[in-house]
């Protein structure tokens, strides 16, 4: 792929451009996207763009890679199981100027999807966090919520009973939340109130993250359901 830069360069670009929304001035005229595989069965895929472009080798689940910043236009992505040569996915994504993007591998592998979202978000003060909440796991019995254990509530608004990719059908569930940073246990709750997972989550200040319920309801091994964390930002 043309113009991508290494991930500290484009990390420090799109801390310009946040920098730039901030104060209303005019932003450098490129475009971000990072790609993450949440598809629990999934082997390690290839990406591509283009055709043959390099964009990630090996990507296994869980894993994303940095924000990419690229000039502004649509990009075809193919992904490619390691070890063959066949794409199971392929789709654009139309990258606009000044945007920032995050391209999602979703679902059982042999429904593999894709699920992107655009990430708005400026940078947060020092004492708090910006985050948002994805059900990326395909097969639960009923909606999950993203649980504050301390208090007993839910960690913020938008993130109570979510269903499987529900993003894509309310495009406001795809927005950042303002919380304060600090230590937090977070657990997944289902809405019949069985916890099916308690994870510690420090969440360090002027930072921005996405998580999401992720595997299979009842998986083992590297497919147990859980919580995954991307850090979108750092300062």
């Amino acid at each position: 792929m043309k113009n991508i830069v290494s991930s500290v360069l484009a990390l420090s670009v799109l801390a310009f451009v946040l920098s730039c929304n901030d104060n209303n001035t005019t932003n450098p005229t490129r475009g971000f996207f990072l790609i993450a595989n949440v598809s629990a069965d999934a082997p390690p895929l290839n990406v591509t763009s283009n055709g043959s472009d390099p964009v990630a080798s090996e990507l296994a689940f869980g894993k994303y890679t940095p924000y990419y910043n690229v000039d502004p236009g649509t990009y075809n992505f193919s992904f490619i199981p390691t070890g063959t040569s066949t794409p199971v996915l392929t789709s654009n994504l139309n990258i606009e100027a000044n945007k920032v993007y995050s391209y999602f591998v979703i679902d059982s592998f042999s429904k593999v999807k894709a699920a992107i979202v655009e990430d708005i978000f400026r940078a947060p003060p020092g004492d708090s966090v910006y985050v948002r909440f994805f059900n990326f796991s395909p097969n639960l019995p009923q909606p999950v919520s993203l649980i504050d254990s301390a208090s007993g509530t839910t960690l913020a608004t938008p993130f109570s009973n979510r269903t499987f990719n529900d993003q894509q059908g309310i495009p406001a569930y795809a927005n950042f939340t303002e919380i304060p940073s600090g230590n937090y246990t977070l657990e997944l709750k289902m809405a019949d109130g069985t916890i099916l997972s308690s994870d510690p989550e420090n969440l360090q200040g002027g930072r921005v993250y996405t998580l999401f319920a992720k595997g299979f309801y009842t998986g083992t091994g590297t497919q147990v359901f859980g919580l995954g964390q991307i850090l979108n930002y750092a300062q």
